[in-house]
């Protein structure tokens, strides 16, 4: 299923008789997208997978940097999609409700910028490499993709029926850095924020997520320091 919610900033086909509320939200060093474009003050478009409650669209929002961006928003989670106060509030200007596997992949290349914040970890290993594997392939040439993710098997169960908040995989810091990020940011507990180019295509063969439970923070925090990743909180590292 794949559903218009929002339209031009008006809502076209509002969820009804829902009990779930907006849930998801990311804990990425968000303010990484302010350093990926070169001209912020240029028209922008934007494309949020996995919006949650809307947090990276009230940041870009609230900033005058990015308050003329246009974003866009797909969640997969019914709650997410029943927001009228987020969605009054014209942060979103097209949402639809749908699983991220099931965006049509022409729609990637009319966007800047592509962002997975914290989403891939809730999908399986085939599908988690199946959609990074799309979205670098279906983007523009010169888009780019703002993933994040924690770096170690941070566990989370579900916390409302069919939230989709469940981890079920780990990412190494060693197969997003082998994805040869532009650049890269950390926010604790060690999740990292990876900005790639249409150059990462090239190295996808080395994203290997790992379903291992035991992969734990220690483990991921050793892994991070031996292919000299820089966790540093807070710290933006620009590789190109």
């Amino acid at each position: 299923m794949f559903r218009q919610i929002v339209k031009d900033y008006q809502v076209v086909d509002p969820i009804v008789n829902s009990t779930l509320v907006p849930g998801g939200e990311s804990a990425s060093p968000k303010e990484l997208i302010f350093h990926i474009m070169k001209d912020n003050a240029a028209p922008v478009e934007v494309l949020d997978i996995g919006f949650g409650r809307g947090g990276l669209g009230e940041l870009l929002k609230a900033s005058p940097i990015s308050a003329h961006w246009h974003v866009d928003g797909v969640d997969g989670f019914e709650g997410s999609c029943n927001n009228p106060e987020l969605f009054e509030r014209k942060i979103y200007r097209n949402v639809w409700h749908g699983l991220a596997q099931s965006i049509p992949s022409d729609r990637f290349a009319k966007y800047n910028i592509i962002c997975l914040l914290d989403v891939i970890e809730h999908l399986t290993a085939d599908t988690a490499k199946w959609l990074l594997r799309t979205l670098l392939t279906s983007m523009g040439p010169d888009s780019f993709l703002f993933i994040s993710t924690p770096l170690w098997f941070y566990p989370q169960d579900s916390q409302q029926e069919g939230d989709l908040e469940e981890h079920l995989i780990g990412v190494p810091a060693s197969s997003m850095m082998a994805l040869i990020p532009m650049m890269y940011a950390v926010s604790p507990p060690l999740i990292g924020g990876f900005v790639l180019g249409k150059r990462s295509l090239d190295f996808i063969e080395f994203f290997q997520p790992t379903t291992d439970k035991s992969f734990t923070y220690t483990r991921g925090t050793m892994l991070a320091s031996v292919v000299n990743f820089q966790n540093v909180p807070g710290k933006l590292f620009k590789l190109s």
